[in-house]
């Protein structure tokens, strides 16, 4: 019985001693590519994102086109994004981008192709990451959209609705009209499409007579559909 205790006993100690081994190695391995293998960016991420996404997308910035719709208003927390910041976004812009949907990483530029202006409507008040973010993801593209959120830096001087994202709409209109390419062009509620998580948002746009189409962050990538049911 000694001997067979003490057989067991080995085979025991054995058998932990390999189980330590894999782990390890198991361990440096996994640092090993980690460090081997960095982050993709944005860009990268989109140039290996699906076609067929890509392709709802340009259809449904084709529809708003064929439907007049001319400016494209879109929240930022939660919706073109996958986090809700809430204004308190601490890390890198570099790593807010990461966290940009796909489906906008293809609907905007469809969108610009198109002649559709876009600004970023959002209650964050962190609008330099947020410009930042769009510098990231849409070089050449970023400094033709307007951002207005609640960082103090803008007022609407009109009579419209303020509840909402109206008055952020209203004003960020104000300045598309001001610059190039904007002259010349007409910009109204009919024209307007606001995209937002937030059902209250939508509920007070559809009040002002503004066209919006509620996000779904739980199936971010049925917006092109959406879209394309609009009338």
């Amino acid at each position: 019985r000694a001997l067979r205790m003490k057989i067991i006993e080995t085979f025991c100690r054995s058998a932990l001693a390999l189980y330590i081994v894999i782990v390890c190695a198991l361990l440096s391995l996994y640092i090993a590519v980690s460090l081997r293998v960095p982050e993709m960016s944005t860009t990268t991420r989109r140039a290996r994102g699906s076609d067929e996404l890509d392709g709802r997308c340009r259809a449904a910035a084709s529809h708003l086109s064929s439907i007049g719709v001319n400016f494209l208003a879109i929240d930022f927390d939660q919706t073109m994004i996958d986090v809700h910041t809430g204004g308190r976004w601490k890390e890198s812009s570099t790593e807010l981008a990461k966290h940009l949907r796909p489906v906008f990483l293809s609907l905007l530029p469809a969108a610009s192709d198109r002649n559709i202006r876009i600004a970023i409507v959002t209650f964050s008040g962190q609008t330099s990451a947020i410009r930042e973010v769009l510098e990231i993801a849409f070089p050449g593209l970023s400094e033709t959209i307007p951002i207005r959120g609640n960082d103090m830096t803008w007022q609407y001087e009109g009579n419209g609705m303020r509840l909402g994202k109206q008055q952020h709409m209203a004003s960020a209109v104000e300045e598309l009209l001001r610059k190039p390419p904007g002259t010349g062009i007409e910009i109204t509620k009919a024209t307007t499409l606001l995209i937002d998580d937030d059902p209250r948002n939508i509920r007070k746009a559809f009040k002002d007579r503004t066209r919006a189409v509620w996000f779904d962050p739980r199936d971010p990538n049925r917006l092109p559909d959406d879209i394309l049911g609009l009338i």
